[in-house]
């Protein structure tokens, strides 16, 4: 059996004309994903001028551990190569919504992004809060949302898998797996720079360099760093806000003394010092009349993405870095039999300050210390026997998280000035899984899969006092009073309440196992028809928050949720090889759905907490088109519709802290109706020199910012327009390109949410913004 590097390496090899045909393919989401053991890579195709290749190209993926053309196994999946990411401004994980509908990012009150797809996702603000989309580079997890500031330099593409995941990659997920393939180490020179100017003052500059060091031993260096200006504006004094500055690194080598023996390092960090984004203030909802009146006359924001209102003279700036080193090593055992083994180690250090009421009038900020260190191993073997593929094998990961949120709010109602919420986590994870595809006849092919995992989490968390005494003395009042227990807490001490009133640490732990499995069959109706139908369940492990809390009820962990998926689809290659089209529609049992709710403390109100929904269910379908009418000229389509309700008599608090039932209210964050398109012309000027023109769309459904679909959260939908107009040479050695993102300067919501008892707030997208672009490679 091959090894995928050397497939990725000959993908790299081919000319121009292969790599763009491969991400237009790529480009649009859905289409069917790799299966699971190690196959032998795909022939390379001979060299060709883009003039002499006709009607769309086959693409090779990998996102579930073999390599196979991306349009022969039914598996919903995103495949968008480099080329396809850069000219459509897809630069880290929130710009995916330009290309896979039925995902959603949002940026969470406190800094934390969550990811969505197909209406699956966990909105939680703690730094170790696992999310219902897991994040992988080259099959390596990262365990934390917040660690995927880097994933996507250098690569050679991005594969987005939909729907449950667990029976192969490193982590359970309920919502599916984002893996980014990072470009690799070359036999021969290589080197690329890409230099951009645009708006707000930003300037990037990106460039890497790969050869060989030896005869065994290959190299590649990335660097990017990106710098901005301000593009936030107060709408109440001359004050600006919002500068970028994040530098990426990552530094591979890939060594193989022997044909039997590869071994890949991957050694890679970023830095990040940017500002954290201010809100709109939205409404006031204060309890406090003096704190509702302050509010309430405060100047409405404009319709303005850049318009917004922070604390004057504090320093929003983050100061969060995070670095990486894995090794995979590959040994083929036989002809038909591979050893793989992945061991790596992370660490995050999070620092920043978001403003969390859109006002100058101090009623939230939330400083956001945590770090967490992190360690994974997994070893797996991969093989074929006959009509039969088959992978064996097991993972680890401890994880450590070190987590806080320093609350500011000096005017508001809550009946202190600063308080200081501590959580320690510490999680073991052991899992074992298998996995097997039956050629049953020449069209038909059985898949199943299978995964024990046993997690094993321990919690200490508790809210204190500043040192100021404040909190401690309302405290000590209301312990006394309800417990009839004299209680005087001194300034600086843990004041969470346990359910007899006595004031301590919470101490909890959180033990729980589960067994994810998929079971699909293929059929290869023709050659260029493929009909499937997948039944798959997975599960999402508990989690605990961290979070303000009075009392130790607010600490109770969420409970492992888990998803029922049944999926069918087809995917069809029409018109001598010039219009594919993709389709499925899927059904999920959702069980136990992880959402933040809230409980009422007596004396701060609604505060928030984690809660399990015990019945939901999504139904929904998917419909891709990718069209090559005429030479030079390529045209991507699809949209997902995502139909989201609670079921069952579940009764909880809305949004704004009202008790009351919920069945039948649509997921918070999940628009119905998402689309994505794009358009791209190609067309000779010369004999050395090419231009392109194109655009792309991409709409977001309207959706609402909390539990209860209150008009108050409202998130009216949306559609963003993107514009692009280049040229290049015939080989892409060179290109230059000037890009504009939001055309229209279309304002927008990415979140309405109630982060405190006072305001609620609206999060805004990006303004309209240009570049300049240009690119060479040697």
């Amino acid at each position: 059996m091959k090894r995928n590097h050397g497939l990725l390496s000959s993908q790299r090899a081919t000319v121009s004309a292969r790599v763009l045909a491969v991400g237009l393919l790529a480009s649009l989401p859905g289409v069917a994903v790799a299966q699971e053991t190690e196959a032998s890579p795909a022939p390379e195709a001979a060299p060709a001028d883009a003039a002499e290749q006709s009607g769309l190209q086959d693409i090779v993926v990998t996102a579930q551990k073999r390599s196979e053309n991306i349009n022969k196994v039914g598996i919903s999946i995103t495949a968008v190569g480099s080329e396809d990411l850069a000219a459509r401004g897809v630069s880290d994980v929130s710009d995916l919504v330009k290309v896979v509908p039925g995902f959603n990012y949002t940026p969470s009150a406190y800094g934390t992004p969550v990811y969505t797809l197909r209406g699956i996702g966990f909105y939680e603000t703690s730094l170790g809060a696992a999310p219902a989309v897991s994040i992988y580079v080259d099959e390596v997890p990262l365990p934390f949302s917040a660690m995927a500031t880097g994933a996507a330099l250098d690569l050679e593409r991005v594969e987005v898998l939909k729907g449950p995941q667990g029976t192969l990659f490193g982590g359970n997920s309920t919502g599916g797996a984002i893996n980014y393939i990072a470009a690799k180490p070359t036999p021969d020179f290589r080197a690329g720079a890409d230099v951009t100017y645009g708006r707000f003052d930003r300037a990037e500059i990106k460039g890497y360099v790969s050869g060989p060091l030896s005869d065994t031993l290959e190299a590649r260096l990335a660097v990017q760093y990106t710098h901005s200006g301000d593009w936030q504006r107060s709408y109440t004094r001359d004050d600006s806000l919002g500068e970028g500055n994040v530098l990426i690194g990552r530094l591979l080598l890939k060594w193989e003394p022997s044909d039997r023996l590869t071994v890949n390092l991957n050694v890679n960090g970023w830095r990040d010092k940017s500002d954290t984004q201010a809100a709109q203030l939205v409404a006031a909802v204060s309890p406090n009349a003096a704190v509702r009146a302050l509010l309430d006359n405060y100047p409405d924001a404009p319709a303005s993405n850049r318009a917004a209102d922070w604390d004057p003279g504090k320093n929003f700036e983050r100061d969060n870095g995070y670095w990486q080193a894995s090794a995979r090593i590959d040994y083929e055992l036989g002809t038909d039999l591979d050893l793989t083994s992945i061991t790596a180690f992370q660490k995050i250090n999070r620092k920043s300050l978001v403003e969390a009421d859109g006002t100058a009038i101090e009623t939230l900020a939330v400083a956001a210390p945590g770090r967490s260190k992190d360690f994974s191993q997994e070893l797996r073997l991969a093989g074929e026997s006959g009509p039969i593929r088959f992978v064996l094998g097991g993972n680890y990961a401890y994880d450590f998280i070190d987590d806080s949120l320093i609350t500011s709010a000096m005017t508001s109602s809550f009946p202190f000035d600063v308080a200081r919420a501590v959580s320690i986590q510490k999680v073991n994870t052991y899992a074992v899984f298998g996995n097997i595809d039956f050629k049953v006849t020449d069209t038909v092919t059985l898949q199943g899969g299978l995964r024990y995992t046993d997690q094993r989490r321990s919690f200490e968390g508790c809210t204190y006092d500043s040192g100021a005494g404040d909190l401690s003395a309302v405290i000590s009042r209301f312990a006394t009073l309800l417990s009839g227990i004299p209680t005087t807490l001194p300034p600086g001490a843990c004041i969470t309440l346990s359910p007899t009133y006595r004031p301590g640490v919470v101490f909890n732990n959180l033990n729980e196992d589960n067994v994810s499995w998929r079971a699909g069959v293929n059929w290869q109706a023709a050659p260029r028809a493929l009909i499937y139908a997948n039944v798959s369940k997975g599960y999402k492990n508990g989690a605990f928050p961290t979070t303000g809390a009075t009392a130790s009820l607010q600490l109770a962990p969420a409970k492992q949720e888990s998803v029922l998926a049944y999926e069918a689809g087809f995917k069809l290659t029409l018109f001598d090889q010039t219009l594919q089209l993709n389709g499925a529609g899927f059904y999920y049992d959702y069980r136990g759905k992880q959402l933040r709710g809230k409980v009422i403390d007596p004396v701060l109100g609604p505060l928030n907490a984690l809660v399990n929904v015990p019945k939901s269910r999504i139904a929904g379908a998917e419909l891709q088109a990718i069209w090559q009418p005429t030479e030079g000229l390529n045209i991507n389509m699809g949209g997902t519709y995502i139909g989201s309700k609670i079921l069952g008599n579940f009764i909880n608090y809305d949004a704004l802290g009202v008790l009351g039932p919920l069945s039948g209210d649509p997921f918070p964050l999940t628009p119905k109706w998402q689309f994505v398109g794009d358009a791209q012309y190609e067309f000779p000027v010369g004999n050395d020199m090419n231009a392109f023109i194109g655009g792309a769309m991409n709409y977001q459904g309207r959706t609402n910012g909390g539990l209860g679909d209150l008009a108050l959260f409202d998130m009216p939908g949306y559609t963003l327009y993107d514009a692009r107009i280049g040229v290049k040479s015939p080989d892409d050695k060179w290109r230059a390109s000037f890009t504009v993102q939001n055309l229209t300067d279309k304002y927008y919501s990415t979140l309405v949410n109630l982060p405190t008892a006072d305001a609620v707030i609206r999060y805004t997208g990006r303004p309209r913004t240009w570049a300049f672009n240009l690119s060479y490679r040697y």
